[in-house]
């Protein structure tokens, strides 16, 4: 669980995250919505222990142990993180890329490397560096590298960037496996469609702040205007 006590973030004179108090789940199917510039990624990286909140403080409680964002390193690999902006090292191939982390962590097997490699359909360009490959592509390869360390938790900002439709449904598929297999996932998202589909919890974020959060029963009755928007385009 994760527990979010008077959570504020700034970048200047932008307040990205405002006075956030919220319990999330952490072995759930867990979706944050809301529209651009809203706080998603911002929160994100604060459930992530990557960055630390001006104001309040994150806490993970994960198998008996509490990690705190003011005190304790951030509990990688049992938390990986899949941003935007993927981070491959450029002076590496893909396959690299993937197999870097788990010269210190080996979480995978080569074999299960290769078998995650084949069902995202990356045999062809495996062995390009990024700048050699398109943006979807160098994504499979950032969710794939989390993927092989086999996390207890994962953060994805916006999962579904630069895929088409058929490689959406895989890594959908892939999603609902790592679920049923105790994988806590948090995923930013502006699909109201995936949330409403592969949601056990949702966030709203509008403003840098919580407008409404729960499990699906939200969408009967919501009380954000970014839902309550959302829903009618549905209708």
């Amino acid at each position: 669980m994760f527990i979010l006590e008077n959570i504020s973030k700034s970048y200047g004179p932008i307040r990205a995250l405002d006075k956030i108090n919220i319990n999330i789940p952490s072995n759930n199917f867990v979706v944050i919505l809301g529209p651009s510039g809203c706080g998603k990624s911002t929160l994100l990286r604060q459930l992530s222990f990557i960055e630390i909140p001006d104001q309040g403080i994150v806490m993970l409680n994960l198998n008996g142990a509490t990690f705190k964002s003011d005190s304790t390193k951030r509990p990688w690999p049992k938390l990986t993180c899949v941003f935007q902006k993927q981070f491959l090292w450029p002076h590496l191939t893909l396959k690299e890329n993937i197999e870097l982390p788990l010269k210190n962590n080996q979480r995978s097997t080569p074999a299960e490397v290769e078998k995650i490699i084949e069902q995202f359909e990356m045999e062809g360009f495996i062995n390009r560096y990024p700048n050699e490959v398109s943006g979807g592509q160098a994504q499979r390869a950032a969710l794939v590298r989390a993927f092989v360390l086999k996390p207890e938790i994962m953060l994805i900002d916006e999962a579904h960037g630069g895929l088409d439709l058929e490689q959406q449904h895989i890594l959908n598929s892939h999603f609902v496996s790592l679920k049923h297999t105790g994988v806590g996932l948090i995923i930013v998202t502006h699909s109201l469609e995936f949330a409403q589909k592969y949601a056990d919890f949702i966030v709203v974020l509008e403003n840098g702040r919580v407008t409404d959060s729960g499990d699906q029963s939200i969408f009967k009755n919501p009380s954000s205007r970014f839902l309550h928007l959302a829903l009618s385009s549905f209708e």
